[in-house]
């Protein structure tokens, strides 16, 4: 039987690519350069499914390819970047995102198993604390509650809980940033040192440092799932450099449904990659990575430069801690977190959301006033 979350996902996914196709999302998007850049990533993308249909074969791989959330449809969430650039949906995606989060921690008092708890509520999370500032005060005191609860029955997953507490700090730097008249400058010069540090690791990695030591310090204890130093990404970026390498796919990648081979696994078809930036490269190659991080870099630096309100710098911040993780985690898939990363792509790429000022965008977040489009 097929899973609902495997139908849902396919069915949105035929509706982004109609949206994509047949509406006139393009006058949101003031930037030619950038629509041209997203239009060439889709292509790409679109170009990497058909080469990876010519290699099905049977039934068994048609449903594989069409309903494993990380094959078939793991870069279709970057379509949601249509409805993130339109300030109309904003204060709309901001309450159905919220309503998600709060029902699902609710059912999940009652039915759900703590790890499936971290499946629901871990994805989402993140971009709800970064909209701490905005919300009403109950609101606030929902995320805060939860927030807790998360932290309490899910530690051991480590990516999640980097995740809730890089958004906090975004918060607190919300505040302070607020309070205190800070240099333009120095919050761009932080920001680039942000995103400066993965290219920092790679070089170090291809000079046989192991980053994990780097990063997190040397540790001699065993490997658990307690254990939140353990090293769970080195020996794979061994693996896929190596079947890239072997197969001369790392300029083009090997197409979707592509998989490495791997010692450790003993197999000869891994098709899921516990880091997003050897799944990007193993399923499209340097050339997708170059697009989907060019989009991502310029909705950043975009919102530092243009943004009037300082709710959407923070956002280009979020997106910069989400360029790390890119590194050692955050896993290609079509599932809410990448949804959410794309439709702040979106948002930090809408001149209109850009240009209102702090009372505007809290407003419009909370649905209190009507903000003119142009």
């Amino acid at each position: 039987m097929l899973s609902a979350n495997a139908l849902l996902a396919l069915a949105s996914t035929f509706i982004m690519v109609f949206l994509y196709f047949a509406t006139k999302w393009r006058v949101d998007l003031k930037s030619g350069l950038i629509l041209s850049i997203f239009d060439i990533m889709i292509l790409w993308i679109f170009f990497n499914i058909i080469r990876s249909i010519l290699t099905i074969h049977g039934i068994l791989e048609w449903k594989d390819f069409l309903l494993n959330p990380y094959i078939g449809l793991s870069l279709m969430p970057t379509l949601f970047f249509l409805v993130g650039i339109n300030l109309k949906y904003f204060s709309q995606i901001n309450k159905i995102l919220f309503f998600y989060f709060v029902l699902a921690w609710g059912l999940s008092l009652f039915f759900i198993s703590h790890e499936e708890l971290q499946i629901f509520l871990l994805m989402p999370i993140f971009y709800i604390i970064v909209t701490f500032p905005l919300q009403t005060k109950r609101n606030r005191i929902l995320t805060l509650i939860i927030s807790v609860t998360v932290i309490i029955t899910s530690w051991t997953n480590r990516a999640g809980i980097m995740r809730i507490l890089i958004s906090y700090l975004i918060v607190v730097g919300y505040y302070i940033v607020l309070k205190i008249n800070i240099n333009k400058k120095v919050v761009n010069i932080i920001i680039f040192c942000i995103l400066m540090s993965p290219l920092y690791l790679l070089y170090q990695g291809v000079n046989g440092k192991n980053i994990f030591e780097i990063t997190l310090g040397q540790n001699t204890g065993e490997y658990s799932q307690k254990n939140l130093r353990a090293d769970t990404r080195t020996f794979l970026y061994f693996e896929v450099f190596q079947d890239l390498r072997a197969n001369k796919a790392i300029i083009f990648g090997k197409g979707m449904n592509a998989g490495y081979g791997s010692d450790s696994f003993q197999t000869f078809n891994r098709t899921v990659v516990e880091v997003g930036f050897l799944q990007i490269l193993l399923k499209t190659g340097l050339v997708g990575f170059l697009l989907y991080m060019t989009l991502i870099f310029s909705a950043i630096f975009t919102a530092l430069r243009k943004s009037r309100n300082v709710f959407m710098k923070f956002l280009a911040l979020l997106l910069a801690s989400y360029v790390i993780m890119f590194f050692i985690e955050n896993v290609l898939a079509y599932n809410l977190l990448n949804i959410i990363i794309w439709l702040i792509v979106g948002m930090c790429h809408s001149e209109e959301l850009l240009d209102l000022n702090d009372q505007e965008i809290k407003d419009l977040f909370l649905n209190t006033r009507t903000v003119k489009v142009s």
